[in-house]
């Protein structure tokens, strides 16, 4: 693969990511034994990680926005090591916080956590819009293709086996549970919870400025702080990508669904990991029931 041009296929698409971030250092980031007032925010990919990062920072800072990397105040746990960034060094501001996608089986424990769910076939499409065009040539990697590890339960990995390992810890007073289309829906009950959960007193002018600066239109229009900044300058360090090669975490949301239609195949593969998973173990019959079970909650 030459690192003038995008990967053209799914194996090289592997090839490049392991170059960028050789698997060892997500093996290594398990070895990190974090703070007991640390915040551990640890969704599955794709399913409101950033968002929770600026939310979770707006509030501690008081409404910093002076960054050019949102990762670099909240630092990436699994890639930490090849980045060269200290886990254990302050952050300038209380309580530490960290993203990673860790299962609660993986994750450094000793922290809190907080873990936002998504519907998972939005969470599924979005993934493969995220890495097409950057980790990838659009139309050089198939849906189906770009998929087909990520509905494979066998390493634990996948999207089901990470619900289910944070839905068992949800009487864990560390941890705190929350849906990516119940924030849509209002976030501001969500921001007061976090932050009472994170142990920030937040009075109404606090919550009133973390609303307007974790809305979409607002990190759009901020949306160099969002572009995995870090990730870019090693994938150019490396020469895995062509340089410059860029990401973007903050969409308009605006795209052909018939592009991303699901085949009845993955559809099915999809309900059979989540009676497998949610419903065996669980009862959940759906997504609905845990956006229900966590509305009620809240």
């Amino acid at each position: 693969m030459s690192a003038d041009r995008y990967p053209q296929s799914f194996d090289e698409m592997i090839a490049a990511k392991n170059l960028i971030f050789p698997p060892i250092t997500f093996e290594r980031g398990k070895e990190f034994k974090p703070r007991p007032d640390d915040v551990i925010i640890t969704p599955w990919s794709k399913s409101g990680t950033t968002w929770l990062q600026q939310i979770v920072h707006e509030l501690r800072s008081g409404g910093d926005m002076d960054f050019d990397d949102i990762s670099r105040l909240t630092p990436w746990i699994e890639v930490a090591d090849a980045l060269g960034i200290d886990l254990d060094a302050d952050q300038g501001w209380w309580p530490r916080a960290f993203k990673s996608h860790y299962s609660y089986n993986a994750v450094p424990k000793g922290a809190r956590y907080i873990v936002s769910f998504r519907e998972p076939r939005s969470t599924l499409v979005s993934y493969y819009r995220f890495y097409e065009g950057w980790m990838f040539a659009p139309g050089t990697v198939t849906l189906a293709e770009y998929l087909a590890p990520h509905l494979d339960r066998g390493r634990g990995k996948d999207y089901w086996s990470h619900m289910a390992s944070w839905w068992g810890q949800r009487d864990n007073e560390d941890v705190l549970l929350l849906s990516y289309e119940l924030m849509k829906e209002d976030i501001r009950p969500v921001i007061i919870e976090v932050a009472e959960f994170i142990g920030i007193d937040a009075d109404e002018a606090l919550i009133d400025l973390v609303v307007r600066q974790s809305s979409r239109e607002f990190m759009l229009e901020h949306g160099d702080r969002f572009d995995d900044l870090l990730h870019r300058q090693r994938s150019d360090a490396v020469g895995a990508l062509p340089l410059g090669a860029g990401s973007t975490k903050i969409t308009d949301s605006t795209f052909d669904p018939q592009r991303y239609e699901l085949s009845p195949e993955i559809l099915a593969l999809m309900e059979r990991n989540w009676a497998e998973t949610m419903g065996a173990t669980f009862g959940l019959h759906s997504y609905d029931d845990v956006v229900e079970q966590l509305r009620v909650v809240s």
